[in-house]
Protein backbone atom coordinates (compact mmCIF):
# COMPACT_ATOMS: atom_id res chain seq x y z
CA UNK A 1 0.00 0.00 0.00
CA UNK A 2 1.63 3.29 -1.06
CA UNK A 3 2.14 6.08 1.44
CA UNK A 4 4.04 9.36 1.43
CA UNK A 5 6.21 11.14 3.99
CA UNK A 6 4.04 10.25 6.97
CA UNK A 7 3.63 6.90 8.78
CA UNK A 8 0.02 6.47 9.86
CA UNK A 9 0.87 3.40 11.92
CA UNK A 10 2.80 5.39 14.52
CA UNK A 11 1.93 8.95 13.44
CA UNK A 12 5.57 9.78 12.62
CA UNK A 13 6.60 12.38 10.05
CA UNK A 14 9.31 11.15 7.71
CA UNK A 15 10.52 7.67 6.84
CA UNK A 16 9.62 5.03 9.44
CA UNK A 17 11.91 2.01 9.42
CA UNK A 18 9.54 0.02 11.64
CA UNK A 19 6.59 0.16 9.23
CA UNK A 20 7.80 1.34 5.81
CA UNK A 21 10.07 0.41 2.93
CA UNK A 22 11.16 2.74 0.13
CA UNK A 23 10.04 2.00 -3.42
CA UNK A 24 12.89 1.03 -5.75
CA UNK A 25 11.25 2.71 -8.76
CA UNK A 26 9.75 5.89 -7.26
CA UNK A 27 12.05 7.19 -4.48
CA UNK A 28 9.38 9.53 -3.10
CA UNK A 29 6.99 6.63 -2.48
CA UNK A 30 7.09 4.35 0.55
CA UNK A 31 5.11 1.18 1.15
CA UNK A 32 3.93 -0.28 4.42
CA UNK A 33 5.77 -3.46 5.30
CA UNK A 34 3.72 -6.65 5.10
CA UNK A 35 4.52 -7.34 8.75
CA UNK A 36 3.39 -3.90 9.95
CA UNK A 37 0.07 -3.34 11.70
CA UNK A 38 -1.87 -3.80 8.46
CA UNK A 39 -3.85 -0.99 6.92
CA UNK A 40 -3.43 1.88 9.39
CA UNK A 41 -6.34 3.72 10.90
CA UNK A 42 -6.35 7.46 10.50
CA UNK A 43 -4.98 9.14 13.60
CA UNK A 44 -5.26 12.74 12.44
CA UNK A 45 -8.93 13.60 12.99
CA UNK A 46 -9.87 14.05 16.64
CA UNK A 47 -13.45 14.10 17.83
CA UNK A 48 -14.90 17.64 17.94
CA UNK A 49 -13.68 19.33 21.08
CA UNK A 50 -14.93 22.70 22.28
CA UNK A 51 -13.02 25.01 24.59
CA UNK A 52 -14.55 26.23 27.83
CA UNK A 53 -14.80 30.02 27.60
CA UNK A 54 -14.69 32.44 30.51
CA UNK A 55 -17.19 35.29 30.80
CA UNK A 56 -15.07 37.76 28.85
CA UNK A 57 -14.39 35.31 26.03
CA UNK A 58 -18.01 34.18 25.91
CA UNK A 59 -19.06 37.78 25.30
CA UNK A 60 -17.10 37.73 22.02
CA UNK A 61 -17.05 34.09 20.95
CA UNK A 62 -20.03 31.80 20.60
CA UNK A 63 -17.75 28.76 20.46
CA UNK A 64 -14.21 27.61 19.72
CA UNK A 65 -14.07 24.02 18.44
CA UNK A 66 -11.14 21.83 17.45
CA UNK A 67 -11.69 20.62 13.86
CA UNK A 68 -8.49 18.73 13.13
CA UNK A 69 -5.00 18.04 14.39
CA UNK A 70 -2.30 17.32 11.83
CA UNK A 71 1.43 16.86 11.81
CA UNK A 72 2.15 20.59 11.72
CA UNK A 73 -1.08 22.41 12.67
CA UNK A 74 -4.11 22.36 14.88
CA UNK A 75 -7.23 23.73 13.18
CA UNK A 76 -10.01 25.45 15.14
CA UNK A 77 -13.42 26.78 14.13
CA UNK A 78 -14.11 30.11 15.85
CA UNK A 79 -17.72 31.36 15.88
CA UNK A 80 -18.50 34.95 16.90
CA UNK A 81 -21.59 36.68 18.24
CA UNK A 82 -21.10 39.58 15.84
CA UNK A 83 -19.93 39.96 12.24
CA UNK A 84 -16.84 41.37 10.60
CA UNK A 85 -16.56 42.58 7.01
CA UNK A 86 -13.90 41.74 4.43
CA UNK A 87 -13.49 43.74 1.23
CA UNK A 88 -11.47 42.33 -1.65
CA UNK A 89 -11.10 42.66 -5.39
CA UNK A 90 -12.68 39.62 -7.02
CA UNK A 91 -11.77 38.61 -10.56
CA UNK A 92 -14.07 36.63 -12.83
CA UNK A 93 -11.96 36.64 -15.98
CA UNK A 94 -9.56 38.70 -18.08
CA UNK A 95 -9.71 42.39 -17.19
CA UNK A 96 -12.95 41.75 -15.33
CA UNK A 97 -12.77 42.51 -11.62
CA UNK A 98 -14.94 44.14 -9.01
CA UNK A 99 -14.77 45.08 -5.36
CA UNK A 100 -16.78 42.72 -3.19
CA UNK A 101 -17.60 43.11 0.52
CA UNK A 102 -18.70 40.06 2.50
CA UNK A 103 -19.71 39.62 6.14
CA UNK A 104 -18.57 36.72 8.32
CA UNK A 105 -19.33 35.55 11.85
CA UNK A 106 -16.95 32.59 11.88
CA UNK A 107 -13.44 31.72 10.76
CA UNK A 108 -10.89 28.93 10.84
CA UNK A 109 -7.84 29.49 13.03
CA UNK A 110 -4.76 27.51 12.00
CA UNK A 111 -2.17 27.30 14.78
CA UNK A 112 1.22 25.83 13.84
CA UNK A 113 2.90 23.22 16.00
CA UNK A 114 6.27 23.85 17.58
CA UNK A 115 8.22 21.87 14.99
CA UNK A 116 6.88 23.76 11.95
CA UNK A 117 9.28 25.67 9.68
CA UNK A 118 9.03 29.31 10.78
CA UNK A 119 8.21 31.74 9.33
CA UNK A 120 8.12 30.17 5.87
CA UNK A 121 5.48 27.52 6.51
CA UNK A 122 3.01 30.29 7.37
CA UNK A 123 4.01 32.72 4.62
CA UNK A 124 4.05 30.02 1.95
CA UNK A 125 0.55 28.81 2.86
CA UNK A 126 -0.79 32.36 2.72
CA UNK A 127 1.06 33.20 -0.49
CA UNK A 128 -0.25 30.28 -2.51
CA UNK A 129 -3.84 30.69 -1.36
CA UNK A 130 -3.69 34.34 -2.39
CA UNK A 131 -1.97 33.43 -5.66
CA UNK A 132 -4.59 30.85 -6.56
CA UNK A 133 -7.52 33.13 -5.73
CA UNK A 134 -5.92 35.84 -7.90
CA UNK A 135 -4.76 33.79 -10.87
CA UNK A 136 -7.35 30.99 -10.84
CA UNK A 137 -10.63 32.34 -9.44
CA UNK A 138 -12.40 29.17 -10.64
CA UNK A 139 -10.30 27.06 -8.22
CA UNK A 140 -11.77 27.53 -4.72
CA UNK A 141 -9.45 28.17 -1.78
CA UNK A 142 -10.21 29.67 1.65
CA UNK A 143 -10.06 33.45 1.80
CA UNK A 144 -7.27 34.65 4.10
CA UNK A 145 -8.51 37.15 6.70
CA UNK A 146 -5.43 37.74 8.84
CA UNK A 147 -2.07 36.08 9.41
CA UNK A 148 1.06 36.56 11.42
CA UNK A 149 4.35 34.82 10.65
CA UNK A 150 7.11 35.04 13.22
CA UNK A 151 9.99 32.80 14.29
CA UNK A 152 7.95 30.97 16.96
CA UNK A 153 4.76 28.92 17.03
CA UNK A 154 3.23 30.86 19.90
CA UNK A 155 2.92 34.09 17.88
CA UNK A 156 2.21 32.67 14.41
CA UNK A 157 -1.26 31.94 13.02
CA UNK A 158 -3.58 32.07 10.03
CA UNK A 159 -7.22 33.12 10.24
CA UNK A 160 -9.15 32.15 7.13
CA UNK A 161 -12.59 31.45 5.71
CA UNK A 162 -14.51 28.45 6.98
CA UNK A 163 -15.87 26.28 4.17
CA UNK A 164 -18.78 24.13 5.27
CA UNK A 165 -17.98 20.94 3.39
CA UNK A 166 -16.45 17.52 3.94
CA UNK A 167 -13.18 16.09 2.58
CA UNK A 168 -13.45 14.21 -0.67
CA UNK A 169 -11.85 11.23 1.09
CA UNK A 170 -14.88 11.05 3.40
CA UNK A 171 -17.46 11.50 0.61
CA UNK A 172 -15.93 9.53 -2.23
CA UNK A 173 -17.41 6.08 -1.54
CA UNK A 174 -20.93 7.56 -1.36
CA UNK A 175 -20.68 9.02 -4.87
CA UNK A 176 -22.27 7.32 -7.86
CA UNK A 177 -20.06 6.09 -10.70
CA UNK A 178 -21.11 9.13 -12.78
CA UNK A 179 -20.27 11.52 -9.91
CA UNK A 180 -16.87 9.88 -9.41
CA UNK A 181 -16.06 10.35 -13.08
CA UNK A 182 -17.15 14.00 -12.97
CA UNK A 183 -15.01 14.56 -9.87
CA UNK A 184 -12.02 12.83 -11.47
CA UNK A 185 -12.29 15.11 -14.51
CA UNK A 186 -12.35 18.18 -12.23
CA UNK A 187 -9.21 16.95 -10.46
CA UNK A 188 -7.54 16.39 -13.82
CA UNK A 189 -8.36 19.91 -15.02
CA UNK A 190 -7.02 21.45 -11.81
CA UNK A 191 -3.84 19.38 -12.11
CA UNK A 192 -3.27 20.62 -15.67
CA UNK A 193 -4.00 24.19 -14.52
CA UNK A 194 -1.24 23.83 -11.93
CA UNK A 195 1.19 22.20 -14.34
CA UNK A 196 0.54 24.91 -16.93
CA UNK A 197 1.56 27.68 -14.53
CA UNK A 198 5.24 28.46 -15.08
CA UNK A 199 7.76 30.19 -12.82
CA UNK A 200 11.30 31.38 -13.37
CA UNK A 201 12.82 29.53 -10.39
CA UNK A 202 12.33 26.58 -8.05
CA UNK A 203 10.96 27.94 -4.79
CA UNK A 204 8.09 29.00 -2.60
CA UNK A 205 6.30 32.36 -2.77
CA UNK A 206 6.39 35.63 -0.89
CA UNK A 207 2.79 36.59 0.07
CA UNK A 208 3.40 40.30 -0.41
CA UNK A 209 4.53 40.27 -4.05
CA UNK A 210 4.46 36.63 -5.24
CA UNK A 211 8.22 36.72 -5.76
CA UNK A 212 10.27 33.51 -5.33
CA UNK A 213 11.08 32.50 -1.76
CA UNK A 214 12.73 29.49 -0.06
CA UNK A 215 11.05 26.15 -0.64
CA UNK A 216 8.94 24.66 2.16
CA UNK A 217 9.23 20.87 2.17
CA UNK A 218 8.52 18.18 4.72
CA UNK A 219 12.02 16.82 4.22
CA UNK A 220 13.42 20.16 5.45
CA UNK A 221 11.59 19.59 8.74
CA UNK A 222 11.65 15.86 9.56
CA UNK A 223 13.47 14.70 12.70
CA UNK A 224 15.09 17.98 13.64
CA UNK A 225 16.10 19.13 10.16
CA UNK A 226 14.24 22.42 10.65
CA UNK A 227 16.98 23.48 13.10
CA UNK A 228 19.36 23.76 10.16
CA UNK A 229 17.07 25.55 7.70
CA UNK A 230 19.43 28.47 7.28
CA UNK A 231 21.84 29.71 4.63
CA UNK A 232 24.49 29.20 7.29
CA UNK A 233 24.17 25.45 6.67
CA UNK A 234 22.96 25.05 3.06
CA UNK A 235 21.24 27.01 0.27
CA UNK A 236 17.53 27.12 1.23
CA UNK A 237 16.34 28.63 -2.04
CA UNK A 238 14.97 29.84 -4.29
CA UNK A 239 17.02 27.99 -6.92
CA UNK A 240 17.78 29.05 -10.48
CA UNK A 241 18.27 25.56 -11.91
CA UNK A 242 17.36 21.95 -11.20
CA UNK A 243 21.02 21.12 -10.69
CA UNK A 244 21.42 23.90 -8.13
CA UNK A 245 18.38 22.53 -6.29
CA UNK A 246 19.57 18.90 -6.32
CA UNK A 247 23.01 19.86 -5.00
CA UNK A 248 21.32 21.90 -2.23
CA UNK A 249 19.31 18.80 -1.24
CA UNK A 250 22.55 16.91 -0.69
CA UNK A 251 23.99 19.88 1.22
CA UNK A 252 20.87 19.77 3.43
CA UNK A 253 21.43 16.13 4.36
CA UNK A 254 25.17 16.61 4.85
CA UNK A 255 24.49 19.52 7.21
CA UNK A 256 21.88 17.49 9.10
CA UNK A 257 23.99 14.40 9.69
CA UNK A 258 27.02 16.58 10.51
CA UNK A 259 25.28 18.74 13.13
CA UNK A 260 22.09 17.05 14.37
CA UNK A 261 21.65 16.01 17.97
CA UNK A 262 22.08 12.31 18.61
CA UNK A 263 18.46 11.95 19.76
CA UNK A 264 17.18 13.38 16.43
CA UNK A 265 18.98 10.82 14.27
CA UNK A 266 17.54 7.31 14.14
CA UNK A 267 20.52 5.35 15.40
CA UNK A 268 19.24 2.00 14.16
CA UNK A 269 19.69 3.26 10.59
CA UNK A 270 23.43 3.21 11.23
CA UNK A 271 23.92 -0.37 12.34
CA UNK A 272 25.96 -1.24 9.23
CA UNK A 273 27.56 2.11 8.43
CA UNK A 274 28.75 4.97 10.62
CA UNK A 275 27.32 8.48 10.32
CA UNK A 276 30.73 9.81 9.25
CA UNK A 277 31.01 7.24 6.45
CA UNK A 278 27.48 8.05 5.30
CA UNK A 279 28.35 11.76 5.20
CA UNK A 280 31.33 10.91 2.97
CA UNK A 281 29.00 8.98 0.64
CA UNK A 282 26.70 11.98 0.40
CA UNK A 283 29.63 14.29 -0.32
CA UNK A 284 30.92 11.97 -3.03
CA UNK A 285 27.48 11.78 -4.63
CA UNK A 286 27.13 15.55 -4.49
CA UNK A 287 30.55 16.05 -6.08
CA UNK A 288 29.71 13.53 -8.81
CA UNK A 289 26.43 15.28 -9.62
CA UNK A 290 28.20 18.63 -9.73
CA UNK A 291 30.12 17.47 -12.82
CA UNK A 292 26.98 16.45 -14.75
CA UNK A 293 25.04 18.70 -17.12
CA UNK A 294 21.33 18.69 -16.30
CA UNK A 295 18.56 19.96 -18.52
CA UNK A 296 15.86 22.00 -16.82
CA UNK A 297 12.21 21.03 -17.12
CA UNK A 298 9.60 23.79 -16.92
CA UNK A 299 9.19 24.97 -13.31
CA UNK A 300 5.47 24.75 -12.56
CA UNK A 301 3.07 24.91 -9.63
CA UNK A 302 3.06 21.80 -7.44
CA UNK A 303 0.57 21.65 -4.55
CA UNK A 304 2.67 19.18 -2.60
CA UNK A 305 -0.22 17.48 -0.75
CA UNK A 306 -3.01 17.19 -3.32
CA UNK A 307 -5.26 14.32 -2.27
CA UNK A 308 -8.80 13.64 -1.08
CA UNK A 309 -8.19 14.73 2.48
CA UNK A 310 -7.32 18.27 1.39
CA UNK A 311 -10.16 18.67 -1.12
CA UNK A 312 -13.46 19.87 0.36
CA UNK A 313 -16.58 18.77 -1.49
CA UNK A 314 -20.37 18.62 -1.47
CA UNK A 315 -21.75 15.96 -3.76
CA UNK A 316 -19.70 16.08 -6.96
CA UNK A 317 -18.60 19.71 -6.55
CA UNK A 318 -15.24 20.90 -5.23
CA UNK A 319 -15.71 23.75 -2.73
CA UNK A 320 -12.18 24.21 -1.44
CA UNK A 321 -8.57 23.05 -1.71
CA UNK A 322 -6.64 23.17 1.54
CA UNK A 323 -3.11 22.82 2.95
CA UNK A 324 -0.84 24.80 0.66
CA UNK A 325 2.07 25.00 3.10
CA UNK A 326 4.24 22.64 0.99
CA UNK A 327 3.28 24.14 -2.37
CA UNK A 328 5.98 25.48 -4.62
CA UNK A 329 7.35 25.82 -8.12
CA UNK A 330 9.19 22.64 -9.09
CA UNK A 331 10.09 20.75 -12.26
CA UNK A 332 6.82 19.67 -13.86
CA UNK A 333 7.60 15.96 -13.43
CA UNK A 334 7.20 16.44 -9.67
CA UNK A 335 3.45 17.02 -10.09
CA UNK A 336 2.57 13.32 -9.86
CA UNK A 337 5.88 11.82 -8.77
CA UNK A 338 4.64 11.12 -5.23
CA UNK A 339 2.28 8.37 -6.40
CA UNK A 340 -0.72 10.19 -7.87
CA UNK A 341 -3.90 11.64 -6.33
CA UNK A 342 -5.41 9.47 -3.60
CA UNK A 343 -9.16 10.02 -3.47
CA UNK A 344 -9.65 8.08 -0.19
CA UNK A 345 -7.64 7.20 2.90
CA UNK A 346 -6.35 3.68 2.24
CA UNK A 347 -7.53 2.09 5.47
CA UNK A 348 -8.39 -1.27 3.88
CA UNK A 349 -7.52 -3.34 0.85
CA UNK A 350 -10.79 -2.27 -0.77
CA UNK A 351 -9.97 1.43 -0.37
CA UNK A 352 -6.41 0.87 -1.55
CA UNK A 353 -7.78 -0.76 -4.71
CA UNK A 354 -10.14 2.20 -5.14
CA UNK A 355 -7.17 4.58 -5.10
CA UNK A 356 -5.31 2.47 -7.64
CA UNK A 357 -8.31 2.34 -9.98
CA UNK A 358 -9.02 6.06 -9.88
CA UNK A 359 -5.38 7.09 -10.00
CA UNK A 360 -5.27 5.44 -13.43
CA UNK A 361 -8.53 7.09 -14.48
CA UNK A 362 -7.40 10.52 -13.30
CA UNK A 363 -4.11 10.14 -15.17
CA UNK A 364 -6.07 9.27 -18.32
CA UNK A 365 -8.19 12.39 -17.86
CA UNK A 366 -5.05 14.48 -17.25
CA UNK A 367 -3.64 13.24 -20.55
CA UNK A 368 -6.90 14.06 -22.35
CA UNK A 369 -7.06 17.53 -20.80
CA UNK A 370 -3.43 18.32 -21.63
CA UNK A 371 -3.86 17.15 -25.24
CA UNK A 372 -6.99 19.29 -25.53
CA UNK A 373 -4.85 22.27 -24.47
CA UNK A 374 -2.30 21.40 -27.20
CA UNK A 375 0.48 20.35 -24.90
CA UNK A 376 3.57 19.02 -26.64
CA UNK A 377 4.58 15.39 -26.19
CA UNK A 378 7.72 15.95 -24.10
CA UNK A 379 6.00 18.15 -21.51
CA UNK A 380 3.07 15.75 -21.34
CA UNK A 381 5.42 12.83 -20.69
CA UNK A 382 7.13 14.83 -17.94
CA UNK A 383 3.80 15.70 -16.33
CA UNK A 384 2.81 12.05 -16.20
CA UNK A 385 5.96 11.19 -14.28
CA UNK A 386 8.82 10.53 -16.70
CA UNK A 387 11.24 12.99 -15.14
CA UNK A 388 14.71 13.24 -13.64
CA UNK A 389 15.34 10.26 -11.35
CA UNK A 390 18.17 12.09 -9.58
CA UNK A 391 15.70 14.86 -8.76
CA UNK A 392 13.24 12.38 -7.22
CA UNK A 393 16.04 10.82 -5.14
CA UNK A 394 17.24 14.20 -3.91
CA UNK A 395 13.82 15.40 -2.74
CA UNK A 396 13.43 12.75 -0.02
CA UNK A 397 14.96 12.03 3.35
CA UNK A 398 18.31 10.32 2.78
CA UNK A 399 19.50 7.42 4.91
CA UNK A 400 21.94 4.49 4.52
Amino acid sequence: MPTTHHCQCCNKNGYCKDHQIQCNVHPKVYYYRSDSTGYPKNQQEPKPQSLDLDAGEAAIFRSVTLLAKGGYNTVWLVRLHGYFEVTRVASSGQDDSQTVTRSFNEYVLRLPCEDALFPYQITNEVAFKKFISTEFPHIPVPLIFFHQATDTHSTSFIAEEYIDARPLSSNWMSLTAEQKELMAKQLAKITVDFAGTCFSMIGGLNPDNFQPAPTVEGVKIFKGRRKFHSRQYYPIGPYRTTKEYILACYEREIAYYSHADEEDIEQDLFEDVSASDFIKRLQQKRDSLATIDMEDEPFTLVHGDFHGRNILTKGDQILGILDWEFAGSYPVSETLSGGGIDVVEAESEELDDENTLWDRRIRDFIREEAVARHWEGDKLDLLLGNGNLELARARVEMFP
